[in-house]
């Protein structure tokens, strides 16, 4: 559009403040539309050019006598004379704009109008001030009828162009106002206040008009704008639209043939008037447009209106799908004369909606099927099973192992292939079997019928043994592995929620046996996993209410049989299961994402007893390798160091092996961060993992902990001291402390200090306690005795673990 004034979304803005500031000529549409409105306007005006002379004429005929008596006759002779030369212009524009009229003005051609009418109104305002200043009662009266016509007539007639009209009532306004002031009658107030009013009047109502004239065109301007948008989508629709019109006979025969119909159906016109709709329908030999023509025949038989009809034809060789709509057509009679409606071709957009439904159920990576088509595919197989009333539907849910090495050794683009070269094995297995689907990251699912246990526990480890071969990926080899949990249908009351739920939980038990196997489902693991969470309900509940606390264990040192540092340990007492041990409901915080806000309490608690107990040299803290992988982990170390006032050379950091196995990435600088601050490192359980001399050569560590499996072998197995002897061997000569710990018995005690270990953990001397002001008086006072027949009778309360407590 060349003109149009618009919003910022491309609409039409007709709002009456732009209407209103336009009418004054404010420029707030393009300078096209401002033209006209302006031409329009001194259109308007110009139309009545004839009455507004002619009662000019009249006017100065009528005050001419009053004027006469109050100025000379020479002012009164210029005054006419230029009342008269300015009724002379006008009429000669006005015959000018009748020969060509104006469709565009300019602003200068606005303001010649204005400044117009500010000059003929300076004229018309010397009659009511010279009429009041002669006092002639005759002159005033007819000053103010002629004074008072023309503020009306004026202001009206201008009413188009708001700021003449507003010009012309206020000159005249101001003269008459001051006409009154002049003559200070008894009715001056009277008079003033009238006058006003009117004024005001004239004032709205000129405001009014040209409110009104301007959005008549801003209107016309948008109703013009969306005339040309509409033509320029039909003719855009005209040359782009694949349908075209088709008319057919009594006997179904085309007639009328266009040329687009031949072109789009590949037939000549004469080929065409020879061939029914159906005839073409029969030319593509396809299942479902078979059911096409069957519902196409059905529908001309019976000679019924229909629309949205698709159907397949084969034009070219090519499979097309025509969408037809059509009416029966009657003549004068009421006898039936054949068809006439309009087809269009919706190949392309039938092609495009099942490349959408392909997507929405499809893995966009691997191209097997996605979660929301193996739920669909899996509430079909059931229902099916329902009516049939079998049971043979065997689901099968699958997780790699170790992909996420695989993403973090070598990247995503890896990771990628990977899945793609396994979801390859999967299908090869799965075809003719099962349905196949991705369910995101490593996760996969199968569905089939199995008609057994055996049956469907074979293809469990087909899935399990088809991963264990290496893949290649670039100039690599990757070996994986996969975990599968599945279950069988058994109840037919179960749905597919209940399948899903059976599969994860055989999972879930799979890999926390080990991985790499598949486990079929039994009615035990259920009952498992509702204790499970039944625990982790209560777990939560205990340490959102305060009901898990903290206990000191001594750690001693094996020269001076001195308390030097404390293990702290986190107790619970559940009010009906007893006392849980840790090993039994840390690993389900883990898993409900209670430890870190755990380990943070567990810390927080540890240094600030600690700190109140000078004595101990140090405390020493566990940390779960979930913590250790928090990314806020050594801030959050700093910060409750900052808040206890806990010095960071008394606080010992305890790490197992597992946490270089999930975090490996930025283990070593966490740990020098940590050693940075002061803080001492403890290699816990060394001895137990794979890889711990490795971890001794790749990170910085201030004390080692021999496992408790170690120190239970001392007097059973004579390879257990040689193992010691080596542990504590190697850690010295690389500088590392050495703690043995679940020491129980006298003979450890002495075997334990004969070889050299540093400092002594366990029951032996003493249980953990809540104050660890209590474990520091502990004293040893005699090393040699030996009472391990009755430490080995008693076990941790036994009488010498009381012996060695002071004051007892």
């Amino acid at each position: 559009m060349k003109f149009a004034a618009v919003k910022a979304d491309g609409q039409m803005d007709s709002s009456p403040e732009r209407a209103l500031l336009l009418a004054f000529g404010h420029p707030v549409v393009d300078q096209y539309l401002a033209c006209r409105v302006r031409a329009a306007q001194i259109s308007s005006i110009a139309r009545l050019t004839p009455l507004t002379v002619l009662a000019n004429i009249v006017n100065v005929v009528v005050v001419t006598p009053v004027l006469a008596q109050v100025f000379p006759l020479t002012y009164v002779f210029v005054w006419v004379a230029l009342v008269m030369s300015l009724m002379a212009l006008t009429t000669i524009k006005w015959f000018l704009s009748n020969r060509s009229p104006v469709e565009l003005a300019s602003q200068r051609a606005l303001s010649a109008a204005l400044r117009h009418a500010t000059l003929l109104s300076a004229l018309w305002a010397v009659v009511p001030v010279a009429a009041f200043a002669s006092g002639n009662v005759n002159g005033i009266w007819i000053a103010s009828c002629v004074t008072t016509g023309m503020i009306c007539g004026g202001g009206f007639a201008l009413a188009t162009v708001p700021q003449a009209a507003f010009r012309w009532v206020a000159i005249l306004y101001c003269a008459s106002v001051v006409a009154l002031v002049i003559d200070q009658g008894v009715m001056m107030w009277p008079l003033l206040f009238l006058l006003t009013s009117y004024t005001f009047v004239v004032i709205g109502s000129t405001t009014a008009a040209g409110w009104l004239f301007a959005s008549h065109f801003l209107a016309e301007a948008e109703l013009e704008k969306h005339g040309d948008v509409i033509a320029l989508l039909l003719n855009e629709f005209e040359e782009t639209s694949s349908d075209w019109i088709w008319e057919a006979d009594s006997s179904g025969n085309f007639r009328n043939v266009s040329d687009r119909f031949c072109h789009a159906s590949g037939h000549s016109r004469s080929e065409l008037e020879t061939m029914r709709m159906v005839d073409l329908a029969y030319t593509l030999e396809n299942e479902e447009a078979r059911t096409s023509v069957a519902d196409l025949e059905n529908k001309v038989g019976l000679q019924k209106s229909f629309r949205e009809l698709v159907i397949g034809l084969a034009v070219n060789g090519e499979e097309r799908w025509w969408s037809l709509a059509a009416r029966p057509v009657y003549d004068d009679h009421g006898s039936f004369t054949g068809y006439r409606g309009v087809a269009s071709d919706v190949t392309e957009a039938r092609r495009a909606s099942e490349l959408a439904s392909h997507l929405a159920e499809h893995d966009s990576l691997t191209g097997i099927g996605n979660r929301s088509w193996f739920l669909k595919q899996a509430e079909t197989l059931l229902e099916e099973q329902s009516r049939s009333g079998q049971n043979t539907l065997t689901l099968f849910l699958i997780d790699l192992d170790n992909f996420k090495v695989v993403n973090d050794t070598s990247g995503h683009p890896a990771g990628d292939e990977l899945l793609k070269q396994v979801a390859a094995r999967f299908t090869d297995i799965s075809e003719g079997r099962t349905s196949l689907a991705r369910f995101g990251g490593d996760e996969f699912a199968a569905l089939g019928r199995f008609v057994s246990d055996q049956a469907a526990s074979a293809f469990a480890e087909e899935l399990v043994n088809v991963t264990r071969k290496p893949f290649r990926i670039g100039s690599r080899d990757f070996a994986i592995g996969a975990t599968v949990g599945f279950t069988r249908l058994r109840d037919n009351g179960d749905t597919v929620d209940d399948l899903m739920r059976k599969a994860d939980i055989a999972l879930y038990k799979a890999k926390e046996s080990g991985r790499g196997r598949a486990l079929a489902f039994e009615s035990e693991m259920e009952r498992e996993v509702r204790e499970r969470r039944e625990l982790e309900a209560d777990l939560r509940e205990a340490f959102e209410y305060g009901k898990l606390s903290v206990e000191f264990q001594p750690i001693v040192d094996a020269r001076s049989g001195l308390v030097v540092s404390s293990e702290v340990l986190v107790r619970w007492f559940h009010p009906t299961r007893g006392e849980v041990t840790p090993d039994t409901f840390l690993p389900i915080a883990e898993h409900a994402g209670l430890i870190l806000p755990l380990g943070n309490w567990v810390l927080r608690k540890a240094c600030a007893a600690a700190a109140q107990c000078p004595d101990l040299e140090s405390v020493a803290v566990n940390l779960s390798p979930v913590q250790f992988m928090d990314p806020n982990f050594v801030s959050q170390i700093t910060s409750v160091l900052d808040e206890t006032g806990f010095p960071p050379e008394r606080l010992v950091l305890e790490i197992t092996e597992s946490v270089f196995l999930r975090d490996f990435g930025s283990a070593s600088e966490k740990l020098q961060k940590l050693r940075n601050l002061g803080i001492k490192i403890s290699l816990d359980d060394f001895g137990t993992g794979y890889s711990s001399l490795s971890y001794l050569r790749k990170y910085k560590f201030d004390k080692i902990k021999i496992d408790k499996s170690f120190v239970d072998e001392i007097g059973e197995r004579s390879d257990g001291l040689a193992i010691i002897s080596a542990v504590i061997a190697l850690a010295h000569n690389l500088g590392l402390e050495v703690t043995a710990e679940g020491v129980e018995r006298q003979f450890q005690v002495d075997a334990l200090r004969t070889l050299g270990c540093d400092t002594l953990q366990g029951y032996f001397f003493g249980k953990p306690h809540a104050n660890p002001m209590k474990i520091t008086e502990v004293k040893i006072d005699a090393w040699n005795e030996s009472d391990s027949e009755a430490s080995l009778s008693d076990g941790p309360d036994s009488a010498h673990a009381s012996n060695l407590r002071s004051g007892t």
